[in-house]
């Protein structure tokens, strides 16, 4: 994580490669209302990764590149285009995203 100039944290993470189960086994319809039951959150409009626009379509696998210690699969409202597991390279997320598990959670 990083802190920006308005001292907010960002978040460094990268696509997961692991093909993600479909439906989740926790029992929500799709990953995007996974992520909206974990952080009580409607979805937001546009897509979470810093320099995006895009419509937010999917709940993506992503890891933190921060905590290489750790490979704990993590949700995050991403664009199709975003949504790239070839894509290798650690991103930032705008300011404040939340990154439940993406494992099965109380909410779910």
């Amino acid at each position: 994580m990083i802190l920006n100039g308005n001292k907010r944290m960002r978040k460094h993470v990268k696509n997961s490669k692991r093909k993600a189960k479909f439906p989740p086994s926790c029992g929500c319809k799709t990953y995007l209302t996974h992520w909206e039951k974990a952080t009580k959150l409607n979805k937001p409009q546009r897509c979470s990764k810093l320099g995006c626009s895009n419509t937010a379509r999917v709940g993506a696998h992503i890891f933190n590149c921060s905590d290489t210690s750790s490979n704990k699969l993590m949700i995050v409202p991403l664009c199709n285009a975003c949504n790239n597991p070839a894509n290798s390279e650690c991103f930032y997320l705008k300011n404040n995203v939340k990154t439940p598990s993406a494992s099965k959670m109380k909410s779910c």
